[in-house]
């Protein structure tokens, strides 16, 4: 029943009317919508005659706000993405912890932020006299470096169905080279070397679901085996708040060992660290305190030189007045979720 409902024109149609979001205007998805009929029936009769393949990636990198490898799929491949993800992630969701916040409906960054801002006060009114601590770390090189056995051993204790498997599998091992890419030929193939059975491109929207999906093990012995109260992720970047610098330590330990075995993945060795919580904890674009939020300096540096941009694009004219307040409007958001009042005067006004 699952290949059925991923397969089926009803849903392919479904699809791409959210792989359009954001991208309307864009050439390859004018052309896709100009034949759609044409377009999905023909993915339906590849999906359903295993005739189906993703098309070749665009590789390149973006060095904000860190330098990373993209591989961007074609278009008709992320209304399959799309398909695919909309079936199987109600699967899992029911499996994921309250506190992982990326790629999730009604989670997100400002969910996150929020969350840890709730544990702080909560450590605050419980050890007012004391110094509370944080552990904070991430993966080293996540995405590059998943493990494809793993990761397809975690698929199939929930997913039995082989063309579903089948369709997951390509998405996670079939990485294409465009002849349009940025990069080198041989930067790539170093980069997605199939023959380490390792690494997602982060283009893909699976992989944003496979992420959770790999990480949820770690969730689930941080809260259940290791019983860390007030812990939270975002995508591989998790913390852990406690009042025993010592047990953070050995909890550290714990993790370390646990990531290495069971999910063949390293801490960032330069990214873990431990510290009082006083001076703020950084994390998804704010310093969130147990009293206020601010946001962080390297992410309002971001805005500032976007906005900059935005501003330098509409003199212009190469964007017009509506998109320019649709920049305005997202940038304030983020700030509104952070103690900004006077900031936001200094930007807008």
């Amino acid at each position: 029943m699952l290949f059925e409902k991923i397969s089926s024109f009803e849903n392919l149609l479904l699809a791409y009317d959210l792989a359009k979001l954001g991208n309307r205007q864009k050439e390859y998805v004018i052309k896709f919508e100009y034949n759609l009929e044409e377009e999905i029936g023909r993915l339906v009769w590849e999906l359903k005659n295993n005739r189906y393949r993703p098309r070749a990636y665009h590789h390149f990198t973006v060095s904000r706000p860190k330098t990373r490898a993209i591989a961007a799929p074609a278009f008709r491949d992320r209304v399959v993405q799309q398909s695919l993800v909309s079936v199987i992630n109600p699967i899992f969701e029911g499996t994921f912890i309250y506190d992982s916040y990326a790629c999730r409906k009604e989670k997100g960054t400002h969910f996150g932020a929020k969350r840890v801002k709730k544990f702080l006060k909560a450590s605050h009114t419980l050890y007012s006299d004391q110094e509370v601590f944080v552990l904070q770390t991430d993966i080293k090189s996540f995405f590059a470096s998943m493990s494809w056995g793993v990761l397809k051993k975690m698929i199939t204790k929930k997913i039995k169905d082989p063309k579903t498997l089948n369709l997951i599998n390509q998405f996670i091992t079939i990485h294409l080279i465009s002849t349009t890419s940025t990069q080198s030929n041989r930067e790539i193939r170093k980069a997605i070397d199939t023959s380490k059975q390792k690494g997602l491109p982060i283009g893909n929207l699976t992989s944003q679901l496979f992420a959770n999906i790999y990480l949820n093990q770690l969730d689930h012995f941080i809260k259940e085996i290791l019983r860390q109260r007030w812990y939270a992720r975002y995508m591989d970047d998790f913390l852990i708040i406690n009042r025993s610098k010592s047990e953070l330590h050995q909890i550290k330990n714990e993790i370390s060992k646990f990531v290495e075995e069971q999910l063949e993945l390293q801490l960032h060795p330069r990214k873990t660290v431990i510290y009082p919580v006083k001076n703020g904890v950084p994390f998804v674009g704010y310093r969130i305190f147990y009293d206020h939020t601010l946001v962080r300096a390297n992410s309002l540096l971001r805005m500032q030189q976007r906005l900059k941009n935005r501003k330098q694009q509409l003199i212009n004219k190469e964007i017009t007045q509506e998109k320019y307040k649709q920049s305005v409007s997202s940038f304030q958001g983020h700030l509104n979720h952070a103690d900004s009042y006077w900031l936001q005067k200094q930007m807008f006004e």
